[in-house]
């Protein structure tokens, strides 16, 4: 990742369910993190604030995770997003097909789910910045 803090903003009415995952993430030393719990404080903040990351719960204080990740993606399609699921894998990858959801977290993530993200973030963000030098050395 490049050496700006990710800025990770997390989306749920309920912020104990994600106790763990956050404190897993805080001891990331490049990771900062907003919280808010319904939509329209997410959207206020993706229009202030600069957001590399959405993880969004299943419900939301005004709409579900799924109807605010469909909203985000039209508005903001380059912030990477994970969603909250407890659909079969299967499933969820029907519901959330075309959005560009880059993980489905369990309900109630804890640490493992927080270093799979961070896993995961580490392979997208290597990818994005080995495309950006060869654009450069082209």
């Amino acid at each position: 990742m490049s050496n700006e803090p990710l800025q990770i903003l997390l989306v749920s009415r309920d912020r104990s369910s994600f106790n763990t995952f956050m404190l897993t993430l805080q001891d990331e030393k490049h990771i900062g993190m907003t919280f808010v719990e319904s939509a329209k404080q997410a959207m206020h903040t993706l229009e202030t604030t600069r957001v590399d990351v959405a993880i969004v719960s299943i419900e939301l204080a005004d709409m579900s995770g799924l109807q605010f990740v469909k909203q985000l993606v039209a508005q903001h399609p380059f912030v990477n997003c994970a969603l909250v699921s407890p659909l079969y894998s299967h499933e969820f990858h029907e519901q959330t097909e075309g959005l560009g959801v880059f993980m489905q977290l369990p309900v109630n993530p804890g640490r493992e789910a927080a270093l799979e993200m961070i896993e995961h973030l580490d392979r997208i963000y290597q990818i994005s910045n080995e495309f950006q030098q060869d654009g450069q050395t082209s």
